[in-house]
């Protein structure tokens, strides 16, 4: 696969960032709700995502820089900072981060919780919940800690108004094209046992969640589970954001979104290094998988004038037709990835999310508490 780009970057981009965005806010025709900061967002990241105009190599320090700014703004931007929240983890097949909980509630809690455990590696230690989380990028970018923000305000949400503490293990899975599937997905598999069978977490505290390519891989590593591994059990849930199913039907290209129909596909080939048997196997294509029966209850983002939304929702048809319990929440004139990404979306989007992921891990904990009370 030619991973070669057009090196003229900025020459390509300049014109629609500047000129067209700016003349489709000015005249209303940008998605009601959608700021101009926003809409520039959304044009820098397509910039990073569609490898149109620039190459892997150079997406790859576009994104990180984006994603090192996002640190900057929230406090962790020196490796010290992100080690006060965050140690490296890893097992048989599989690294990550643990991100243990941590008293948010007061500036005087904090500050005592980041100083003390810091090194702590005890995955699963002192939380009611444990959050499996698995980032996005395509399978091709990306890493581990780039929604470090986001699963600070869930552990802080959760706290304050439900009293539940959650740990989040994210996962540092290999990317694509350098280890193709099934590479990441094995990785997040054995991370799940890993969290099952070494360190003894009742599958029923234990959440995945995931964003675009992440939640393809908490979708298919659920299905691995099932399939291969039922005598460990399922996860009790998951939250998805804007998940991407790997459709085989092309898709069609929004001015409001940062995922175009050509990147979708470079990502594809990207992961299953272009082998036909690969792009139709249910662990890549979920359009294809024969039945999502006996799946975990799903929390599921999608942005209202997404690429993906078509393929999101043939998907979500399919699984409510198999018995999966959904709830859904479509935000009309937002991006991809609108519940984490706050910078094309917006402050209020972010919270409004929160709210809800805090409520949706809150029965999911009600309900693992009521069952092993009745057990």
């Amino acid at each position: 696969m030619n991973l070669s780009k057009n090196q003229n970057a900025l020459k390509y981009w300049y014109v629609p960032l500047i000129d067209t965005t700016s003349i489709r806010h000015a005249l209303g025709r940008s998605p009601k709700g959608q700021s101009l900061l926003a809409a520039y967002t959304i044009q820098i990241i397509k910039l990073i995502m569609g490898l149109e105009v620039i190459n892997l190599k150079q997406g790859r320090k576009l994104m990180n820089l984006l994603l090192e700014m996002g640190h900057l703004k929230n406090g962790t931007f020196l490796q010290s900072s992100k080690d006060k929240w965050a140690t490296k983890v890893n097992g048989q097949g599989w690294n990550g981060y643990w991100i243990p909980f941590k008293d948010q509630s007061s500036k005087e809690s904090l500050q005592a919780a980041l100083k003390t455990n810091t090194n702590s590696a005890d995955v699963g230690a002192g939380c009611d919940i444990v959050v499996m989380g698995i980032h996005g990028g395509g399978m091709v970018m990306g890493n581990a800690l780039m929604f470090l923000a986001n699963y600070r305000a869930w552990m802080k949400e959760l706290h304050i108004r439900h009293g539940i503490k959650i740990g989040v293990l994210t996962i540092e899975y290999s990317l694509s094209p350098e280890i193709p599937f099934p590479g990441a997905l094995n990785e997040c598999v054995a991370a799940y046992r890993h969290l099952v069978e070494h360190q003894g977490i009742d599958p029923r505290r234990i959440i995945m969640a995931g964003d675009s390519a992440g939640a393809n891989l908490c979708l298919t590593s659920a299905i691995k589970i099932r399939d291969n591994y039922p005598q460990i059990g399922m996860p009790a849930a998951q939250i998805l954001f804007s998940p991407y199913v790997m459709s085989d039907k092309p898709l069609k290209d929004t001015p409001s979104d940062y995922i175009t129909n050509s990147g979708v596909v470079f990502y594809g080939q990207a992961y299953t290094h272009n082998q036909p048997e690969n792009l139709t196997s249910h662990f890549v294509a979920l359009t294809r998988t024969p039945s999502f029966a006996g799946m975990p209850r799903m929390l599921v983002f999608v942005g209202g004038v997404e690429t993906l939304r078509p393929s999101i929702e043939t998907f979500l048809e399919k699984a409510k037709a198999d018995g999966v319990e959904l709830e859904v929440h479509i935000k009309d004139g937002m991006a991809h990835d609108y519940a984490l990404v706050g910078d094309a979306s917006g402050p209020k989007y972010i919270k409004e999310a929160n709210e809800t992921i805090g409520n949706f891990v809150a029965q999911i904990r009600d309900h693992y508490v009521k069952n092993s009370t009745a057990a």
